[in-house]
């Protein structure tokens, strides 16, 4: 077994690109073109529904992630304030095709069972190693909705 030393790092919440000026106008063209349909075709709360999803879409897009700092200790893995022990995790798997390198945890929960974790300027052997002993290792992916939406620039 690894020593019990902790193994820390810092790491952006979710990556961001600054959205142009062209991205908010045709987000809001669609939205209200689309809300216009829906109140045409006797849908007003669909419509409303519509507008909201927008705003609160371009309200995301312009919001920065937050820098979160990462400990694995012998106790589990903490993420900012948020704590997973090892029994609460049922296996772990580093994505180093990603950039930056992501750590993805599974935990038996039935909502948003994989956990994503950038690595970020941190030795990745060094690390896997150190949850080889706390964990198993199992090949595991980031589902699409994320991939999707970081294509998308969110």
């Amino acid at each position: 077994m690894m020593e019990n030393t902790p193994i820390t790092w810092e790491a952006q919440e979710h990556h961001h690109e600054e959205k142009s000026n062209d991205w908010f106008w045709t987000v809001g063209i669609i939205a209200v073109s689309a809300a216009v349909i829906a109140i045409i075709l006797s849908n007003l709360l669909f419509g409303i529904f519509i507008l909201i999803a927008a705003f609160t879409l371009a309200m995301h897009a312009v919001k920065r992630p937050r820098t979160l700092r990462v400990l694995v200790d012998k106790r589990g893995v903490t993420v900012a304030n948020v704590h997973y022990p090892y029994s609460a995790l049922d296996s772990f798997w580093i994505n180093e095709n990603e950039h930056p390198p992501v750590l993805l945890l599974k935990s038996p929960r039935f909502f948003l069972p994989l956990i994503v974790i950038r690595i970020e300027e941190f030795d990745i052997e060094t690390l896997r190693a150190y949850l080889r002993d706390m964990l198993y290792e199992e090949e595991l992916h980031e589902p699409l909705l994320q991939k999707l939406a970081e294509y998308f620039g969110f």
